[in-house]
């Protein structure tokens, strides 16, 4: 037995693999971050990502329906759950940036486009449909806008966003930032992390000091009607030390779709069948129309981001989420039906113990507060999240776990036990510790990781146990921008599904587990 272990370990070495820190990334036009270039750049450029991914893994969902794109909670509504059987299958992205930088212009004006192409391998030919194709002659349309905008420069420290864009809890402007800062900094996607039409001004008061306002249409029904869904952010984040960074966060919902429009059948909003979906909690209002204002308070710090002047580098956020839900009669008046108070708090501290970025270990804790008969008794104490009016939108992921919480590195599978940080309602408590060593500087990395969760409030027949979780990851840089990855994860589950509430099966489902491997290109 020892010789065939000794074995898989060398393969794994051999095949081994990271892109830095381990995340899959997205294209970024980062010119203003490069300083002044040697000569004048292409008035259009081009940014792509290539991502590969090959799975062997026991979850699959049992709906024949849902063959092709699912996102969601593992043992919840997308039907996903562990099988006897093992599901094996290939998986493509391709997502081109397209940047028009105007020289007549003088950089005033940018205009931005990204798409998205994802299939599963042999899914289907001669068709049209999102994350669809990869069969035998090809030839199926698949194409999906994500950004088409344009940056509107007035003065040298600011500027404004206009058209379809990123979505961010960050005061940071996406299109200048990676993926893995804005995992890392601001409120780490875990409330908003998607795309959506609207206008956004980044502010630049003084060499120090940043800040975000932005408007943001989630939902337009009928036109001629107060009948919509609209998001407001306003962040901003100063130095106040070379070592240590605050910022505060205040967000609103006007909420007036009264779950109209939305994803697919299952609409949207907090009485709709997308918000269980998505592993939030859906609250049973009396009446299905409804209003609501919801606002979120908050405030995050960091010392010593990305180790810039040391070893050690610490974080941690606080967040209140606020409001009211008001039920709509036929007459269009209004009762008052929940009050809404939830609070979510994180802290992570990493340290490096090598020469690298990659030569470090982390420690992540989360917690959000819960509500165990959601809004039956008139007020809902959890989280809420922008999984309540889209997906995926919440997409927490810096934690490095695969399959207890969301991982990044996915094209049409996207699911996870805690899926939405309010954990179906019931909150959460959470502590993810992950080792990471280039074993080669540079060129060849390794990641070994373990997380726990646990229910702040227990579901009926349930114990607030969600899981354990323990991974490990090798990447190898094969060239610029270009890697090869193996990772591998497994779950065991706790007696929180011991409640026939919160799973999708008879009986508790079996250990989950995933292998796979993947092949990411950043391309300039």
């Amino acid at each position: 037995m020892v010789r065939p272990f000794l074995l898989l370990i060398v393969l794994c070495l051999a095949l081994a693999v990271p892109v830095r820190a381990q995340l899959s990334d997205y294209p970024v036009d980062d010119d203003r971050g490069r300083g002044i270039p040697d000569k004048p750049p292409s008035e259009l450029q081009f940014i792509g990502y290539l991502f590969n991914r090959f799975t062997a893994s026991n979850i699959a969902p049992t709906n024949e329906l849902l063959r092709g794109q699912i996102i969601g909670r593992l043992f919840g509504a997308n039907t996903t759950t562990t099988l006897p059987q093992t599901s094996i299958y290939g998986e493509s992205r391709f997502v081109p940036l397209f940047v028009y930088r105007p020289s007549i212009l003088d950089g005033s004006a940018v205009f931005r486009s990204l798409f998205k192409v994802d299939m599963t391998w042999g899914d289907a030919s001669y068709g049209v449909g999102n994350n669809t194709g990869g069969a035998i002659s090809g030839a199926t349309v698949n194409i999906q806008t994500l950004m088409a905008n344009v940056e509107l420069r007035p003065a040298k420290s600011w500027n404004v966003v206009v058209g379809l864009q990123r979505i961010f809890d960050n005061v940071r402007d996406p299109n200048i930032n990676t993926l893995w800062t804005n995992q890392t900094s601001g409120n780490r996607l875990m409330f908003w992390g998607t795309q959506g039409v609207g206008v956004s001004s980044y502010l630049q008061f003084s060499p120090l000091t940043d800040a975000r306002l932005s408007f943001y249409q989630l939902y337009e029904n009928q036109i001629q009607l107060d009948d919509d869904v609209v998001l407001w952010m306003a962040d901003v984040e100063t130095q106040l030390h070379p070592l240590l960074e605050v910022g505060g966060s205040a967000w609103y919902v006007r909420d007036r779709g009264a779950g109209s429009g939305g994803v697919s059948v299952l609409g949207q909003g907090f009485n709709s069948s997308l918000v269980n979906y998505n592993g939030g909690a859906r609250l049973q209002l009396d009446n299905p129309k409804y209003q609501a204002d919801i606002i979120w308070l908050g405030a995050n710090a960091a010392y010593g981001r990305d180790f810039n002047q040391g070893r050690w580098w610490g974080s941690a956020l606080a967040m209140a989420n606020l409001g009211s839900i008001d039920t709509v009669g036929l007459d269009g008046s209004t009762g008052h039906r929940v009050d809404v108070f939830g609070l979510t708090a994180h802290a992570s501290l990493y340290y490096k113990f090598g020469q690298t970025l990659n030569d470090r270990v982390g420690f992540e804790a989360l917690y959000t507060s819960g509500d165990a008969d959601g809004a039956a008794d008139g007020s809902y104490d959890g989280v809420v999240t922008g999984n309540t009016w889209g997906s995926p939108v919440g997409i927490y992921s810096s934690h490095r776990a695969f399959l207890l919480f969301p991982d990044a590195q996915v094209i049409n599978r996207y699911y996870s036990a805690v899926h939405d940080i309010s954990n179906l309602g019931y909150g959460t408590r959470a502590l993810f510790v992950n080792y990471f060593n280039d074993l080669i500087p540079n060129k060849l990395g390794m990641k070994l990781g373990a997380a726990a969760a646990f229910a702040n409030e227990k579901p009926e027949l349930g114990g607030d146990f969600v899981g354990y979780e323990v991974n490990a990851e090798f990447k190898y840089n094969y060239g610029v921008f270009l890697a090869f990855g193996l990772h591998m994860a497994y779950m065991v589950p706790g007696d929180f599904y011991d409640s026939p509430w919160v799973r999708n099966t008879e009986k508790v489902p079996a250990d989950p587990w995933v292998l796979f491997g993947s092949i990411s290109w950043l391309m300039f």
